[in-house]
């Protein structure tokens, strides 16, 4: 999946922009490239879940 947003980051500046945050964020932490990716996707699905759960919570 990270590949594939790398390849299309060739024909997408922002998400080009994004990749390269990602990677800066990754050299700061001492992880690499792919590592930092997956950081950010599971807090990313984390807090949508947690959203969706308060959301049904006060419905």
């Amino acid at each position: 999946m990270v590949d594939e947003m790398v390849m299309s980051a060739e024909s997408d500046s922002e998400l080009a922009e994004g990749l390269k945050w990602i990677d800066m964020q990754a050299r700061r932490n001492g992880v690499t490239f792919y590592e930092m990716a997956l950081i950010i996707l599971k807090k990313h699905v984390a807090e949508k879940r947690a959203k969706e759960w308060l959301k049904a919570r006060t419905a």
